[in-house]
């Protein structure tokens, strides 16, 4: 039987644009039910986001700009 670090290094020598959808595949696959909860730590970063753009202290940016910045940055759009 394959084990995950089996698994996880032959994932790592595909290229880019298959590993992207190998992890929307994954993604899928997983029941919201099974999902692991947000941790205090990361919860207490988002309120704090939220509050400081509810301040006017930072702005957000359209979905596809933060995409496209995200595909750059992953190295997956050329």
């Amino acid at each position: 039987m394959t084990n995950m670090n089996e698994i996880l290094t032959a994932a790592q020598s595909l290229p880019a644009s298959e590993r992207a959808q190998l992890i929307a595949t994954l993604w899928d696959s997983v029941s919201p039910n099974d999902w692991v909860p947000p941790d205090s730590q990361w919860i207490a970063e988002a309120n704090r986001r939220s509050d400081a753009y509810d301040a006017g202290e930072m702005t957000g940016s359209p979905w596809a700009e933060v995409r496209e910045r995200a595909r750059r940055e992953a190295g997956l759009d050329g």
